[in-house]
Parts: structure tokens; C-alpha cells; sequence
């Protein structure tokens, strides 16, 4: 699975918007399902984390995988 999520770390992340949101750092897999249950992301230094309706861990926002609306050249998010 590692060479799997390989393939997206680094990719930009960004918002409804458009705008750049941050990078992916990791994604987070339940081992029983197989299923992607968060990401990690290494958020800009422009954002203000506090006002993030998502918690930080070890300098990166984990983003539910709900929240991701596309994969492609670069991760969308719903917000």
C-alpha cells in the first residue's frame, strides 16, 4: 500500500475555491477495510490553523476523507 500513497504525497491540496490549501503528507488507511479515512495535510503558512474545523497532529491538518471531493494532479476539497 505504501507505493500506493507514494504516488500523492506532495500533491497540492486545495480548497472549494481553488486556492492552495497545502500539501499531502500522508494518507491515513483502516487496516480492516482498506478504506482511506484521512489526510494528512502540511498546511500552508498563510492559513491560520486555529480557525480549521479539522485538529492538527505533529504539524499537519488531518482532513477526513469526506472532505476530499477529487483526486487528480492535485486534491479538492468540498470547503
Amino acid at each position: 500500500m505504501s507505493s500506493f500513497s507514494n504516488e500523492f504525497i506532495k500533491r497540492p491540496v486545495v480548497d472549494a475555491n481553488g486556492e492552495l490549501f497545502g500539501h499531502l503528507g500522508d494518507i491515513i488507511i483502516d487496516p480492516r477495510s482498506g478504506e482511506i479515512t484521512e489526510l494528512l495535510v502540511e498546511v500552508i503558512a498563510e492559513i491560520d490553523v486555529t480557525k480549521l474545523p479539522w485538529p492538527m497532529e505533529e504539524g499537519f491538518c488531518c482532513v477526513p476523507a469526506q472532505e476530499v471531493s477529487q483526486i487528480g494532479s492535485r486534491i479538492s476539497l468540498r470547503r
